[in-house]
Order: structure tokens, then C-alpha cells, then sequence
């Protein structure tokens, strides 16, 4: 029986969706700022538990990663339950639990397990569906709403630095950390504020479409795919755990894992991860390590923010007069400008010259994460993005954690992050390179029908 898809309410016309942009916004907003919060906590978490800079970093990285590793399961609860509000106030509950937890934690097993499992995991359940809701409500207007919701990183970027640092020398690591999560448990209120259910459909199945081959186009469109089956059969039987299993399994999507596009971009995107996890965790540290003092350090996040602002607006403003780039082309602009800034930033002393080196390594990663977030919208069917996007958050999360891993690993190595920051330049090349052959592989596919 043909199940009918997710229906789309009034795509650019509900004025709802903007009250969606505005709880994805912050959402966004807490969850970085509270990963950008950490890094600055890092030293002083550090020197109560006695432990390598290395280990409390990477908790800071599990914190993030964990939030992708999670992503297929997010997506199968997606489809599966029958309210994206109740999952995002179950993630904000999670989240702001585990950072009130880990106020009180005494060994750095009970702070990880806290931080990186309960809030890792809450994190995820709050931003994937409202990734979800948000594409449902806008079309011609998503480089737009994507545009506005993502500022809020750069937003988080530029208050919980400065913020965090204040806290610190107020409270303490550990007031901080209360405070923050008392912050969280706003995502509750952001929960409760999606209005368009999770499943719209009442019928007994409902399908996945394969991954259309005119995404660069920016059409939506799709065709049928796997049955995921209801809990009851057609006959009101309930099923056995057998096909319970299966219709998790199904509503996980691995199809996806199959489209050569679909890898070939979340690959590139990856090697985002890989630099931007590291770098985002490090950041006040390297300043410290280069000579800043604590306050110093702590603006760094601040250009950086300012930064990562200005490159998520170019490409949604320059799109309005006759400069309009192609979204590749964008990208490309993104990765070159990444490679040349952690290239300077790693043999910068000076504070005004790590200020403005750290603001344009921002414009370089809102350019390349605003093309992407444009260039995953339109690679599928709305009703199929929350598994895109968690499937790539899993694949990320992996390169995120190892490049986090790594960046500590390396300073403890070499006692700087210098190395480090040379090996981000090499790889956003990479990027660069993998996001062609991504476009190359469209170019052909859009060519053959």
C-alpha cells in the first residue's frame, strides 16, 4: 500500500516557520556555546583533577562528538516517534542534566561520562529534529532561514568566551558548569515551541525516497523507496520483534550509504569536522601557549565568532545583486581562505595579528558550512534530510573526535599546537579537492537525464 510522505505545511508561506527559525536558533546558540564554554573551562578542569591537558580536551570533544555518533539512532527516533517536541524537551532534560551532574563530579570517569554520553546525546536529540522542522517550513527561503540560524554559532562564539571566562573567575569550574546548566534547560521551552508533528502521516507506511540526482539545481524532488512498517500490521496485529528490528534498521536509511554523491560530500565535510573540533576545543589554549593572558585568550572566540558571521551572510546576501557565485564556488573560497589562515595562525605571536587571523579562519568556516548546509537541503526530499543529516553527523563525529584526539596528542608531543594547525591547512585542501570531485560526479549524473 502506498503510504503517503510527510506532508510540507505551507513551505515560505507559515508564518510558524519563523518562530521555528527563532527556537533552532537558540538551540544552535546553547549547545556550541556550551562546547565553546568547555574549552575555556579546559585549564582550570585540568589543574583540579591533576590530569593531562589531552584527556580534559578530548572530554570537550566527546561532548561534540557524541552528539554525531548518535546521529542514526536520532534519525530512527525521528521517524519513529510521533512528536519532534517531545524529543527535543527529552534532549534539553538530557542535556542540562548532564552538565548539573557533572558540576559535582569528583573523577574525570564520572565528568565524561556526564558531559560526553548524557549532554553529548541530549544535544543531538535537540538539533536534528529542529534541522528537520526547519526544512519543512521553508523552500525558496532556507539559504535565508539556514543563514539566520546558523549565525547563532558565531553568536555563541563571541558571548560564551568572554562569558564563560567571567563565570570562571567568579565561581569557579564548577559554578560554571551549574550555571550552564541551568542554561540548557531552555532548550525545553525551544522543544515545545514546534508545532509540526514529527509524523504527519496516518497511514500504515511511509517511504523513503532515493537521493535525487538535480540537487545542485536546488529542486526537491524524489522517488519511492523502502516501506518503513507501522507498529501494527494491516490486519492490527502487532509485530513481532523480528520486524520491529527490521523497521528500525529500515527507518535508519543505510541506502544512503550507497549514493556516491551523498559520501563524496560528507566526506568533504568531514575533514571540516576533522579541523574545526580541534580547533574550536584549542583555541584559548594555543592563544595562552602563544604568549596571550587569560583575557586575551578568551576574545579569541570572539573574533572568531564575528568572523564565522560574516561568512554565513555573504553567500545569502551577494545571492541578491549580480554577484552571485555558485555554491561550489563558495565553498572553494571557503576552504582556500581555512588553509591560508591556519597556516598564519600557526607562527602568529602578536594579539592583534591572532585576532584578526582567527576572525578570517571564521569567515572561512561560516562560508564553507553555509554552502553545505544549502548543497544537503536540496541533495533529498525533505522527509528524508533529519537521516542526511545524521548519517554525515555520525561519519563527522568520528572525525571530529580524531581530530581532537590528535591535536592533543600533538601538543603534548611537541609542547605547541603549531604542528597542529599545519596539518588543518593541508586538510581543508583535501576538503577542497573531495567537494570537486563532488561536483564533477553531479555534473555527470545531472548530464546523463
Amino acid at each position: 500500500m502506498a503510504s503517503q510522505r510527510r506532508p510540507v505545511h505551507n513551505q515560505d508561506e507559515d508564518p510558524w516557520g519563523w518562530v521555528v527559525v527563532g527556537a533552532t536558533f537558540v538551540v544552535l546558540l546553547i549547545t556550541y556555546g556550551n562546547l565553546k564554554a568547555l574549552g575555556v573551562l579546559l585549564l582550570a578542569m585540568q589543574n583540579d583533577f591533576k590530569s593531562d591537558v589531552w584527556i580534559i580536551g578530548w572530554i570537550a570533544v566527546l561532548y561534540n562528538s557524541m552528539s554525531y555518533l548518535s546521529g542514526p539512532i536520532v534519525a530512527s527516533i525521528d521517524r519513529l516517534v510521533s512528536s519532534r517536541r517531545s524529543v527535543v524537551i527529552v534532549g534539553g532534560v538530557m542535556g542540562s542534566a548532564g552538565f548539573i551532574i557533572g558540576s559535582q563530579s569528583t573523577t574525570v570517569l564520572q565528568l565524561t561520562l556526564s558531559i560526553a554520553i548524557l549532554s553529548g546525546i541530549g544535544k543531538a536529540l535537540s538539533i536534528f529534529p529542529c534541522n528537520g522542522a526547519l526544512a519543512s517550513c521553508f523552500s525558496d527561503n532556507y539559504s535565508d532561514a539556514i543563514a539566520l540560524v546558523g549565525s547563532s554559532i558565531p553568536i555563541s562564539m563571541i558571548v560564551y568566551g568572554p562569558l564563560t571566562q567571567i563565570l570562571l573567575d567568579t565561581y569557579g569550574w564548577r559554578g560554571t558548569m551549574l550555571i550552564m546548566g541551568g542554561i540548557t534547560s531552555n532548550l525545553v521551552v525551544c522543544g515545545a515551541l514546534l508545532k509540526t508533528p514529527a509524523v504527519a502521516s496516518q497511514t500504515c507506511t511511509e517511504q523513503y525516497q532515493q537521493v535525487p540526482n538535480d540537487a545542485a539545481k536546488g529542486d526537491d524532488t524524489s522517488t519511492e523507496g523502502d516501506d518503513i512498517p507501522c507498529a501494527k500490521s494491516h490486519h492490527g496485529k502487532c509485530l513481532t520483534i523480528k520486524e520491529n528490528i527490521q523497521r528500525i534498521f529500515i527507518s535508519m536509511d543505510f541506502k544512503l550509504l550507497a549514493n556516491t554523491r551523498f559520501m563524496f560530500l560528507t566526506a568533504a565535510m568531514s575533514c571540516y569536522d576533522f579541523c574545526f573540533n580541534g580547533w574550536i576545543v584549542y583555541m584559548v589554549s594555543h592563544g595562552i601557549f602563544q604568549g596571550l593572558s587569560s583575557n586575551q585568550a578568551s576574545l579569541l572566540p570572539t573574533s572568531f565568532g564575528i568572523g564565522y558571521f560574516i561568512g554565513k551572510f555573504a553567500a545569502p546576501l551577494l545571492d541578491r545583486t549580480r554577484f552571485k557565485l555558485h555554491t561550489c564556488t563558495w565553498v572553494y573560497l571557503g576552504c582556500v581562505l581555512m588553509s591560508a589562515s591556519y597556516l598564519t595562525e600557526a607562527f602568529m605571536v602578536p594579539f592583534h595579528v591572532q585576532m584578526i587571523v582567527t576572525g578570517f579562519i571564521g569567515i572561512g568556516q561560516g562560508i564553507t558550512s553555509q554552502s553545505h548546509d544549502v548543497l544537503v537541503r536540496f541533495l533529498t526530499s525533505v522527509d528524508r534530510l533529519v537521516a542526511v543529516l545524521c548519517w554525515q553527523a555520525l561519519i563527522g563525529g568520528f572525525c571530529g573526535m580524531g581530530g581532537g584526539l590528535l591535536t592533543g596528542l600533538i601538543y603534548e608531543w611537541t609542547g605547541s599546537f603549531q604542528a597542529a594547525l599545519i596539518m588543518y591547512s593541508g586538510i581543508m585542501l583535501i576538503s577542497m579537492l573531495l567537494f570537486f570531485i563532488y561536483e564533477l560526479i553531479t555534473k555527470r549524473e545531472q548530464d546523463k537525464c
